[in-house]
């Protein structure tokens, strides 16, 4: 006998002698769960473990040793195909089968599992689990008692409900099942009745015996009139999925105008012909002494009637009542005969016999807002009219999927617009695999098409499965394209609190460089600093943060890398940016022997320190290396602000700049940047341009403040108080760079703050200040600015008449 695992009421292993409590917990969530990450199990079962991984290797090998076939494994994930009792339990719940459903249910799920000793978020999957099932279970009786009682069978709807009630387990009981219970118990005089009286008194609630009243039925009155149409001797076949109404339907058929006199019968089973039985007690021409004993005389009974005869629940029905039935549907002699069946149709093919599908109902008869919440599903319709949570009903009608119908379903919830290809290499399903769970998705109503019904309702359920949803999201992820899936992976490290899930950082990575390589520096630097974890996205950090004006925290971060030469390019920039200027000249030097990225990143600190320094013909080839570098990678932004640092020393150098101004503008149109909206302007200003300049350098400032950049919109506002003070706006001039001082201090960048204060300095004729300057720019390699300040303090002394 192959083994099996039991869930309900223990934890075993039926057919081996095994009784290793993890490893057995381990099966039974690979069991629910379908196909798992290994990484991901290891640290939800294992997460004080010095080697999670190896915790869980060391359970797979006692798996295996006791049956090779218990556990399969690859490098990355795990999976079973072992049997498991709760499979078999949904499925007898699916197909209405309460017996061996009772035979299966031993206890709440895992009921002798000892949670302290459990980590948080397995403990948590285990009560969550533990409730589902005892709430299926609940729903199961209750849907039996509510069976019985539409048959007057006040005895047996309250036995059902009881059994409900009675329930270990599961959620507590809703303020309108407590009074739905106490309404079938108190019918039948049962001494339950007493119990929830008492429980609803403690909850402040007073309960009297009342009937319901059925709610008339929405969206079915083509359905309804198919039904009323049908005439002696034909049979319709009425088939759909859990929650498509089928019950509903016959119920209101057999209770309104469409089928006079009609006949509901439920099924059940248990003994032979149980679920005709209930045609003797209502026949007044049969005494209960006459029924019939075989199945030819229970259809010459059914023959000679001519009142509709409806049957809800084929699969639940015994095997003798469904013999009967077939025959009585094959010969054609019968009274109208509806049949009601989660499968097509089993009168055979070719019986000329009618078949009728339920489907969702659709919009334009539920309106707008009822269709989204429920896609058209009755069960969620209903829900929503008797101002039930959706959630609770949804969970009856997800019962009867497997584990991977359900992993299926939640990768498309997940999904803004799902793909088959991806969602097939996720869950490791082939095309064949994939197109039939997808068929099943369908029949049970939750695709339409390649639309997702009640996709917000869908949310909500995930939601509130944090253990499914974060197995699916990093299933899913690794799947994607880096900028589609970084938005699952956030979501997942918000339910796991890891940032290091397989394929986090590299999508990380890929989208902060995206983000960088488009400016977008706030942005990037927000998600490196909350979720970078490797050196590639840690030099990525500095980068953002380097671009931002943080150079001293960029330096910082840098600080424990290898100095390989492209943490030396971005570690240049920051080392220029802080005044650094020979370590700056030193890592660029270092990079110019790494990659292409490193080189043009080299090339360019080793041009900026040169046109710092005045020494043009230098910094002019360092940038037109840069700029072909730049070229060969791709990089337009890139290539284009190198264009304009070398624009800048071929004015100095007195270059023709036609063709390259005019390029540097073409450019500029697709890109409009901070940094080279203000080289333009300077570039007009020294073309004798004053106001086309200023305009290009306050469009800089505000781009720049608007992106926070405060290395650039420093530099722009200061560019805009020197030419408001040389066009003798001194007013103007001073706001620019009081402006200016605000974003430079936010920076750490020595040089800008020093020119800042030294030209607010000669504006305002305060010699402290162009002193500050001075003492800021010592060591920084700025020669040029300190001789220019020490040539102004001459002047402001000499004017004051000091020596």
């Amino acid at each position: 006998m192959p083994p099996r695992l039991l869930t309900l009421g223990q934890l075993k292993l039926g057919g081996l002698d095994f009784k290793r409590e993890k490893p057995l917990l381990l099966l039974a969530y690979l069991c629910l769960s379908g196909i798992q990450l290994r990484r991901r199990v290891a640290q939800q079962f294992w997460p004080d473990a010095a080697n999670p991984m190896n915790s869980l290797a060391v359970a797979v090998a006692q798996l295996r040793r006791a049956d090779p076939e218990l556990i399969g494994a690859s490098e990355t994930h795990l999976h079973t195909a072992l049997p498991c009792d709760v499979q078999a339990f949904r499925e007898a719940l699916a197909v209405g089968d309460l017996g061996a459903a009772a035979a299966l249910y031993q206890g709440p799920f895992l009921a002798d599992l000892r949670l302290a000793e459990l980590p948080e978020e397995l403990e948590e999957w285990v009560m969550t689990t533990r409730e589902d099932l005892a709430d299926t279970y609940r729903r199961a009786w209750m849907a039996e008692a509510r069976r019985q009682s539409g048959q007057a069978e006040q005895a047996a709807a309250a036995q059902a409900a009881a059994r409900a009630y009675r329930l270990g387990a599961a959620t507590p009981l809703p303020p309108e099942l407590l009074r739905e219970l106490y309404n079938l118990l108190s019918a039948a005089q049962h001494p339950d009745a007493h119990l929830i009286e008492q429980e609803a008194r403690g909850l402040g609630l007073t309960l009297t015996p009342q009937d319901a009243g059925a709610a008339p039925l929405l969206g079915r009155r083509h359905e309804l009139a198919r039904l009323g149409q049908l005439r002696a001797g034909e049979t319709l076949w009425v088939c759909g999925a859990v929650g498509l109404g089928k019950s509903a339907l016959l119920r209101a058929s057999a209770l309104g105008s469409q089928l006079s006199g009609g006949q509901l019968l439920l099924g059940r089973s248990g003994h032979a012909f149980q679920t005709l039985e209930p045609l003797i007690s209502a026949s007044t021409h049969a005494p209960s002494h006459s029924a019939p004993a075989s199945a030819s005389d229970w259809l010459a009974f059914l023959g000679a009637r001519t009142a509709p005869l409806l049957l809800d629940d084929w699969e639940a029905a015994d095997t003798e009542s469904r013999r009967v039935l077939l025959a009585l549907a094959h010969s054609r002699a019968g009274p109208p005969l509806i049949i009601s069946s989660r499968e097509r149709s089993a009168l055979g093919s070719g019986s000329g016999l009618s078949e009728l599908t339920l489907r969702p109902l659709e919009a334009q008869e539920l309106g707008g807002d009822l269709y989204a919440r429920t896609g058209g599903l009755p069960t969620l319709i209903e829900a929503v009219r008797q101002q039930r949570p959706c959630l609770e009903a949804l969970s009856g009608l997800l019962a009867p999927l497997t584990p991977r119908a359900r992993q299926l379903l939640a990768c498309l919830t997940v999904q803004v617009q799902p793909d088959a290809r991806i969602t097939g290499a996720a869950l490791q399903l082939g095309p064949e695999e994939l197109a039939e769970a997808h068929e099943h998705l369908q029949r049970a109503g939750w695709l339409d098409g390649n639309e997702l019904r009640a996709r917000d309702t869908l949310r909500g359920w995930l939601g509130a499965q944090p253990s499914l949803e974060a197995e699916v999201l990093t299933l899913l992820a690794p799947q994607l394209p880096p900028a589609d899936a970084l938005p699952l992976y956030l979501r997942a490290q918000a339910l796991t609190g890891s940032s290091e899930l397989p394929g986090f950082q590299a999508a990380l990575a890929a989208s902060a460089a995206a983000l960088l390589d488009a400016e977008q520096e706030s942005e990037a630097e927000g998600l490196l600093a909350a979720h970078a974890r490797t050196p590639e996205t840690w030099l990525l950090h500095a980068r953002a943060l380097d671009a931002l004006g943080r150079g001293p925290e960029a330096l910082k971060r840098l600080a424990d890398l290898p100095r390989t030469p492209d943490v030396q390019a971005v570690r240049s920039l920051a080392l220029w940016r802080t005044g650094h200027t020979e370590e700056a000249r030193h890592a660029a030097q270092v990079a110019l022997s790494g990659d292409l990225a490193a080189r043009a990143r080299g090339h360019m600190v080793l041009g900026t320190l040169a046109l710092a320094a005045q020494e043009y013909p230098q910094a002019k080839a360092a940038f037109s290396r840069a700029c072909g570098l730049f070229r060969l990678l791709g990089d337009d932004l890139g290539y284009l602000k190198l264009l304009c640092q070398q624009a800048v020393a071929m004015t100095e150098l007195a270059d023709d700049l036609t063709a390259t101004i005019h390029e540097i503008k073409m450019l500029s149109a697709q890109h409009p940047q901070a940094v080279i909206l203000n080289n333009i302007g300077w570039l007009l200003e020294r073309q004798n341009e004053p106001e086309q300049a200023l305009d290009f350098y306050r469009q800089a400032a505000q781009l720049a403040q608007n992106k926070q950049q405060a290395a650039a919109a420093a530099l722009a506002w200061n560019n805009v108080g020197a030419l408001e003070q040389r066009l003798t706006h001194f007013e103007d001039a001073e706001q620019a760079y009081q402006n200016a001082i605000t974003h430079a201090r936010l920076t750490g960048e020595t040089h800008t703050l020093a020119m800042v204060l030294g030209n607010l300095g000669e504006l305002k004729g305060s010699l402290p200040l162009i002193e500050e300057a001075i003492e800021l720019l010592r060591g920084t390699g700025q020669e040029h600015l300190i001789a220019y300040f020490e040539g102004q303090r001459a002047a402001f002394t000499a004017r004051s008449g000091e020596i």
